[in-house]
């Protein structure tokens, strides 16, 4: 079996409890010793790396479990609690200042910015060790120096989407002696990731092409996102182009133009869902992956109703051709099943923020099981009446790949463009939407697929709808999209779409994309007759900020808050509050 070389970090540190897991898998050289050990290992070890790609455990937990369903997940509605006056600490929603309500778990807000500086060191050990090689034995080496290049391009944006301002152009140097970097503007920050991204590219093929043939088989072995496949990396790279341009089209709009036309043009976007799959099963029980988060902190991983009652149109039960194909899968069925009809057919209800017109109901007994995830599977359907995430397909789906880019996500960015007339995609917004739901169907089906759990019991594993029947519902949600006059509303349908696609897969995503767009709408939170309404714009900054580079935090502790907006939140809607009036859908 051929090994991944993972640099000079011990996999003690790297993978914690995992490493009983990965010892015939992985080996750790301690030293370089000119056969590309260790820029092949430093580019594996970061693709690796713990909140880049691979989601954190930790992170998760604290987000669900530690913070009472009061973090991002809770805040944008991608997953809650079945809330009703028995949770006390919700009367304190609406407190923005980190004292109460959102930020009271700091795992999220003090972790991120760190994460991105130690997580993408090896950048700058890489750019070190680059400037002692020539020859054959830097073109052997090059192409991990720019393809790690990207991975911190990407994180570095992750980070500004969090802070605002983070220190950037001054960061990881280290060895240069420069310790306390300054924050760099953040628009200033993704136009300059983006200039790069099309720079590496353009220049990637001429950088392989310099690859002795060794080089490139050890290159094949140390990527495991893509297998050596550099036109999958381009493809991806072209991806994130279109993501982060399009962020930013709503205050940069030539730039955005300029850099989403040139991806169009050379027609080479993704073709197949990017994701890879970790080198061993996930253990939801005692791994350090997020699914474990999602398993320990399942009482926070109901459906929120801004989510289900997009897939589920009318009747609590499956619906083909009028409910969303992905409902099967993406949402785990209630005691209101038919589990004797032939078929069995999967009833399917959220929840909803309106506590107060919750509370008879749970107090009339629709509960759920609190035996807990892992508890006997034939009680949860028994006795859960409202839809937790589907804990087949997610949470103890010991496969569940790592996630980079996917096409429905793709078509979702390509819909934006086209209703905002951004770059020629040659559909319209509805023809890009219904190419996402298909797109999104396949890509959580193979996920349900691939799970092993519980395969005896066919509602946990349905078979996949006909082809016409995912084209019947795709259709209809692609005239609704064309027919929506005002570019609000249809923004309103493509964003309630991302939603359904990322899920509680991607919340960070979603959290981004809301507060960019103010879509999809909120339901406002009615705890004890108190109606409330807030929307976090940002996290603040770890206190070790404060104390560690103070002159340059100083330049920017005047955002430093949970409600000054991001760069790229257009003007016209920095004052837009998504939040409806009431409850009534669409």
């Amino acid at each position: 079996m051929k090994k991944i070389l993972l640099g000079l970090i011990t996999m003690s540190l790297l993978f914690s409890s995992c490493k009983k897991n990965l010892d015939n898998e992985f080996f750790n050289p301690e030293n370089y010793d000119k056969t590309g050990n260790l820029f092949g290992g430093l580019f594996t070890r970061t693709m690796f790396n713990w909140k880049i790609y691979v989601q954190d455990y930790g992170e998760y937990w604290w987000e669900i479990a530690g913070s009472g369903a009061m973090g991002v997940l809770g805040y944008t509605q991608v997953s809650q609690r079945y809330i009703t006056n028995r949770y006390d600490w919700f009367g304190s929603y609406d407190d923005l200042s980190g004292t109460n309500g959102f930020g009271n778990a700091t795992s999220l807000w003090q972790g991120r910015l760190g994460s991105f500086y130690t997580g993408l060191n090896t950048w700058a050990v890489m750019k070190d060790n680059l400037t002692k090689v020539s020859g054959q034995e830097l073109d052997d080496n090059q192409i991990y120096f720019e393809l790690t290049s990207v991975i911190k391009d990407y994180a570095a944006l992750l980070a500004v989407d969090f802070y605002n301002s983070i220190p950037y152009s001054e960061a990881f140097k280290g060895s240069e002696r420069v310790f306390f970097p300054k924050y760099d503007d953040p628009k200033g920050i993704y136009v300059g990731v983006l200039d790069e991204l099309k720079r590496i590219s353009e220049e990637l093929p001429a950088v392989y092409d310099k690859m002795s043939a060794s080089a490139k088989a050890t290159f094949n072995t140390q990527d495991i996102a893509f297998k050596g496949d550099l036109n999958k990396w381009i493809q991806y790279i072209n991806a994130i182009r279109l993501k982060y341009a399009l962020r930013i089209s709503g205050v940069e709009e030539q730039t955005a133009k300029t850099h989403i036309q040139d991806v169009l043009s050379k027609n080479n976007l993704p073709a197949a869902d990017m994701v890879f799959v970790m080198p061993y099963a996930l253990d939801p029980r005692n791994g350090g992956e997020w699914v474990r988060g999602l398993n320990e902190g399942w009482p926070g991983t109901f459906i929120p109703d801004i989510i289900m009652r997009r897939m589920n149109k009318n009747n609590v039960l499956y619906e083909a051709g009028t409910d969303d194909p992905r409902l099967p899968v993406i949402a785990f069925p209630t005691n209101k099943s038919n589990l004797t009809a032939t078929p069995a057919v999967g009833a399917y209800q959220g929840v909803n923020m309106n506590a107060d017109g919750q509370k008879p109901g749970y107090d009339g007994g629709e509960r759920y099981y609190t035996g807990g995830i892992l508890g006997d599977i034939n009680e949860h359907l028994a006795q859960n009446s409202r839809s937790l995430y589907n804990f087949v397909t997610i949470t103890l789906n010991d496969k569940f790949p790592v996630y980079m880019m996917s096409l429905a996500e793709v078509d979702l960015l390509l819909a934006e463009i086209a209703a905002k007339n951004l770059g020629s995609t040659g559909k319209s917004a509805g023809e890009h939407v219904k190419d996402a739901i298909t797109h999104s169907t396949d890509f959580w089906y193979a996920r349900n697929a691939e799970s092993s759990y519980v395969t005896n019991v066919p509602v946990l594993h349905p078979g996949k709808p006909s082809s016409a029947t995912i084209a019947m519902y795709a259709d209809s949600l692609s005239a609704r999209v064309n027919n929506r006059g005002a570019l609000e509303e249809k923004m309103e349908l493509i964003m309630q779409q991302k939603f359904i696609h990322l899920n509680v897969m991607c919340p960070y995503e979603l959290w981004t994309e809301q507060r960019r767009t103010r879509h999809p709408k909120l339901e406002p939170l009615t705890f004890n007759t108190k109606v409330m309404k807030p929307f976090p714009e940002r996290l603040r900054y770890p206190t070790a900020e404060q104390q560690n580079n103070p002159d340059n935090y100083n330049t920017v502790k005047g955002e430093d808050n949970f409600t000054s907006p991001i760069f790229w939140v257009p003007q016209n809607l920095r004052t837009v509050n998504p939040y409806w009036d009431n409850y009534n859908y669409e």
